[in-house]
């Protein structure tokens, strides 16, 4: 600023503050005692209009501290949380992803508030403020040991029918799921449904302490049978494909942290998925 500008707006400090804030001394302008008082609390009003409003608008992954909260299954955080935590590792090295319960009601509310930034999952229908975006189809399956189908490559209804099951509650896990496990229970006898599980995590480690059974979406049969002794098979019975879907608040919508969390979840999708999907954001 020219001298002229500068004196001009010092001209009107003194007369707001009712002080000199700045007078000669013998090594040139010197603040007084109430410009050195105010220079503080002035230095993060600057810093704060820097910093969070001036560029409220923006969103820096390299510098970004954000902690996203995400809702989802067990399941679902378990193949997605790392994942994410690996593809950010390099482009947005401090940002945090917190894993939130998935409730329906407590869903709703969470979008909204944004207390939850993204939900995953398949839900019928939350209501018209939510959006969502499709990010993969998957099967449902039939978790096992290996020997349980004793060298046969598929299981018969009659076989499946008499098989000991476990069953992962669908209280919580959204539509197609509670789908799955009605069907479940119209075909298995109610003494054939040996354990109830509240998570998929639980039912898959409670499948090895005898030959059970345990249906789920495919991705999740082969977190479960990785490495291990478990075989996967087709049902017998025709179950509904599940949709992994990705939902977030209108209010969010143009949110850039918020963009970017959802271009991220949907491009590791991307590299999981063999065919295409649609990821138009409805």
């Amino acid at each position: 600023m020219p001298q002229s500008t500068v004196s001009r707006w010092l001209a009107r400090l003194r007369l707001h503050f009712n002080d000199p804030l700045f007078v000669k001394t013998q090594n040139g302008m010197s603040p007084t005692p109430a410009a050195v008082s105010h220079a503080g609390p002035i230095s993060e009003m600057v810093r704060i209009y820097q910093t969070r409003l001036r560029n409220a608008g923006n969103f820096d992954p390299a510098t970004t501290m954000r902690d996203f909260n995400i809702a989802a299954s067990d399941m679902g955080t378990l193949l997605v949380l790392p994942a994410l935590h690996r593809w950010s590792e390099m482009v947005a090295p401090s940002a945090r992803f917190t894993a939130m319960p998935l409730g329906r009601q407590e869903l709703i509310t969470g979008l909204e508030t944004g207390d939850v930034d993204l939900a995953l999952g398949h839900f019928k229908e939350l209501y018209g403020g939510v959006r969502s975006q499709t990010l993969d189809v998957d099967q449902y399956v039939c978790v096992m040991r290996s020997e349980y189908l004793d060298q046969r490559t598929t299981l018969s209804l009659d076989a499946f029918r008499q098989a000991r099951h476990i069953l992962v509650d669908a209280h919580a896990m959204g539509h197609t799921h509670q789908l799955v496990e009605r069907q479940l229970l119209q075909v298995c006898p109610p003494e054939n449904i040996r354990i109830v599980a509240e998570s998929f995590v639980v039912a898959g480690l409670l499948l090895d302490l005898d030959d059970f059974i345990l249906t789920v979406p495919s991705r999740v049969a082969k977190f479960i049978a990785r490495g291990t002794h478990f075989t996967v098979t087709k049902p017998p019975i025709e179950l509904p494909q599940f949709k992994v879907t990705q939902y977030w608040h209108e209010r969010f919508h143009n949110d850039p942290g918020n963009q970017w969390l959802r271009r991220a979840i949907c491009q590791i999708f991307t590299t999981y998925r063999s065919g295409a999907v649609s990821t138009e954001e409805a």
